[in-house]
């Protein structure tokens, strides 16, 4: 069974409506029995009657008829009982586009190029930058509370190696030196800290996605709010690990995507995407974006 966590229909209903020349939205099976019985009426007649003729006096005839018969009335009544079960295809409709692609394209991620269709199941990162850039904010309490409990685990080091290595006649001799530095670790730390948020804000005017899968064997999938089975606010902490994901490629960045040197555009456009790889977490020369169909847990 598998456990959606992103469908995207839109794609789905493509993908079969392709195949069956137009788009399935339920299937109904029917069971019919009939039962029927025949009835038959039968009866008797009787004709008594007699005919005269006074026209000819010479002669006069009488005439008696009568008769028996049967009369009988056949009927047949039959019953049909059908039972009919409807149903809505729902998530059932991406086994059936899935099979689909399956007959048709190699979803070996190994042959994939721009327009082919993958199946990856491995780990990935969900990445969240509208969580991230809150988090990483100049105003939010998160980013106080990192930089103070870092300050402080820099200060207790330093208090540290300097009782163990100075002597109190070092320690008054060196004090303003040794004060300047920590604080300089201090600095630095918290450089780091609004590194990350520059990072972040960077990535948001790249990527014109909030929400992402990450691999760093070299896949990015940038994910809509609308297509989420579960609060896309939620994502980036409460899942990741082990999925698959199906889809198409849609774009490759990195070294062997080359631009047109006569097209300014592109060449802008590549120096965006080299940003990009440089700041994913990826080992890979190349950057593969993949719009997705469905991700999920399980078979």
């Amino acid at each position: 069974m598998k456990q959606f966590i992103y469908l995207d229909t839109d794609i789905v209903n493509s993908i079969i409506a392709q195949k069956e020349k137009g788009l399935v939205l339920e299937t109904a099976s029917e069971q019919e029995d009939t039962s029927g019985d025949n009835k038959a009426k039968s009866g008797s007649v009787t004709l008594d009657g007699s005919v005269g003729g006074g026209i000819w006096k010479f002669a006069q005839a009488q005439a008696e008829l009568s008769g028996t018969g049967e009369l009988t009335l056949n009927s047949h009544s039959q019953t049909v009982l059908k039972e009919i079960a409807t149903k809505t295809l729902h998530d059932a409709a991406f086994d059936i586009a899935y099979k689909q692609i399956k007959t048709e394209r190699d979803t070996d991620p190994t042959n994939a190029d721009l327009g082919s269709f993958v199946e990856l199941t491995q780990t990935f990162d969900f990445v969240d930058l509208e969580y991230i850039e809150n988090l990483f904010s100049d105003k939010n309490s998160f980013l106080a509370f990192m930089k103070k409990s870092e300050k402080e685990k820099i200060e207790a080091r330093a208090a540290q190696e300097i009782s163990e290595n100075l002597n109190r006649e070092q320690q008054r001799k060196n004090g303003n030196e040794l004060k300047n530095r920590v604080k300089e670790l201090v600095e630095a730390n918290n450089r780091q800290y609004e590194n990350i948020s520059d990072i972040v804000k960077a990535m948001r005017q790249i990527v014109p996605y909030t929400r992402m899968l990450v691999s760093p064997d070299g896949y990015l999938i940038p994910l809509e709010d609308k297509y989420f089975r579960d609060n896309p606010q939620t994502m980036g902490f409460k899942h990741g690990g082990y999925v698959t994901c199906v889809g198409y490629v849609t774009n490759v960045i990195g070294e062997t995507s080359t631009p047109n040197a006569g097209n300014i555009f592109a060449q802008l456009q590549f120096m965006v995407n080299q940003v990009l790889v440089s700041i994913l977490p990826t080992r890979e020369k190349d950057l593969f974006v993949i719009h997705p169909i469905a991700i999920y847990y399980g078979k």
